[in-house]
């Protein structure tokens, strides 16, 4: 009788038949503590170089890196702290996501305050907040009791949760006491504001000016539509660098791919690009296909990557040919299909992509209202959803915005579907 137990130890063996100990590939942001970024990270040189040319100033700067979905800018924010904290260990550096419903100040002041654990002021501005320290803060007070006043006590009470009025001015008060610590300055990265509505955005930036031009270095990312457009152009003195993230090419890619690999594996690594061991269990021309079919996105990368080897392991497979990668390609458009949650009208828009290969603004209105949308402004969100989901992507096209379906190889069930 197989055991749950055995079970688990044959989907191990089938990784190490691979010559790996685990599946590399991962979409959430790696961990700032772990060594992992550092040996995953590849490409971004010239992007790197300059974020890094501002840091040998003495002036505080703002930096604002955008790019589209799953570029990877939360990475690449992730990989300058990481360098900074190797090689300015004065300086506290940090990172949050934008939490939804939170302003820019009070972001960073818990971005802030969770780096500096042994001070008590600063924990005491997460208490208040409701987020959970260390150790619960009370509050004090003396209790003088006797006809002549000579004796009392001392009594204690949870400090009370309360919303910071002044987060601007705590801010810039946590900032002070930071200075102190860490001479060399105090580094607040602030990822994700894209996925807040636009209008708010921009009335948080407005807000925040002053306190982006305060003590602190600041570090900001988002989509070139919509928010971060609107900063590239009303908001032109606000950043003292503006920082496009591409698609890496193929080169690039292929040595992301040899990186990833050697972070797991379980012999000898090599890193060569050049030496057809560096991309095993790929073969060196399954590792080009792989490359290819992710289109120098890289959390699209990711996420084939693990679908292929999750495949090629059930297959117990040794190495990728090219019939285990297009068996884990075919399984892939399927997969994140299913992730993605897509409604009905999601789905006939996502149908009528891989069917024309393309929609751009030229779409004509009876396809629109095929698709129960009113313009090409109401299908964009569709559009945009589908490319949050690695199942379409905006490619070059002159001036006109258009969209086509990532090019994975069709599952023998949905070929019955479209048909």
């Amino acid at each position: 009788m197989t055991t749950a137990d055995d079970i688990f130890d044959q989907a191990s063996g089938n990784i190490q038949r691979l010559g790996l100990r685990e599946i590399p590939f991962t979409t959430s942001p790696i961990d700032l503590s772990s060594e992992t970024l550092r040996y995953v990270f590849t490409g971004r040189e010239a992007e790197l170089r300059q974020v890094f040319n501002l840091f040998q100033s003495r002036e505080r700067r703002r930096i604002l890196v955008y790019g589209r979905v799953g570029i990877g800018k939360s990475t690449f924010l992730l990989e300058v702290l990481s360098v900074l904290r190797r090689k300015r260990p004065q300086m506290l550096t940090n990172y949050i996501s934008l939490p939804a419903n939170l302003d820019l100040a009070t972001t960073a002041l818990i971005a802030v305050a969770r780096e500096m654990a042994d001070d008590d002021w600063a924990q005491q501005q997460l208490y208040q907040m409701g987020i959970p320290t260390d150790k619960p803060l009370k509050e004090r007070s003396a209790e003088v009791g006797g006809s002549l006043g000579l004796s009392g006590k001392l009594s204690e009470k949870d400090l009370p949760i309360t919303q910071s009025q002044y987060p601007t001015v705590s801010l810039d008060t946590l900032l002070e006491r930071a200075q102190k610590k860490y001479p060399e300055g105090v580094v607040i990265a602030i990822d994700d504001l894209d996925k807040q509505n636009p209008s708010v955005i921009r009335q948080m930036m407005h807000n925040a000016q002053g306190m982006l031009k305060g003590r602190a270095w600041f570090l900001l990312t988002g989509h070139p539509l919509g928010m971060t457009q609107d900063l590239l152009t009303s908001e032109r003195g606000l950043f003292d660098l503006q920082l496009p993230l591409e698609e890496l090419d193929q080169p690039t890619t292929y040595r992301m791919l040899v990186n990833y690999l050697n972070s797991a594996r379980l012999d000898s690594p090599c890193t060569d690009p050049d030496d057809p061991r560096s991309v095993l269990p790929f073969l060196p021309n399954t590792a080009r296909q792989f490359c290819e079919a992710s289109l120098g996105k890289p959390r699209l990368f990711n996420r084939l990557g693990s679908i292929v080897l999750s495949t090629a392991a059930d297959l117990q497979a040794e190495c990728i040919t090219p019939e285990i990668l297009m068996a884990g390609l075919r399984k892939a458009e399927p997969t994140l299909r299913q992730q993605a949650a897509l409604s009905f009208q999601e789905e006939r828009v996502q149908m009528l992509l891989r069917r024309r290969g393309q929609i751009d603004e030229e779409i004509s209105m009876e396809e629109l209202e095929q698709m129960g949308v009113r313009s090409f402004s109401d299908l964009l969100l569709i559009l945009e959803r589908l490319e949050n989901a690695d199942l379409a992507h905006q490619i070059s096209q002159d001036d006109t915005l258009a969209y086509a379906p990532i090019p994975l190889p069709v599952a023998d069930d949905d070929s019955a579907l479209e048909s």
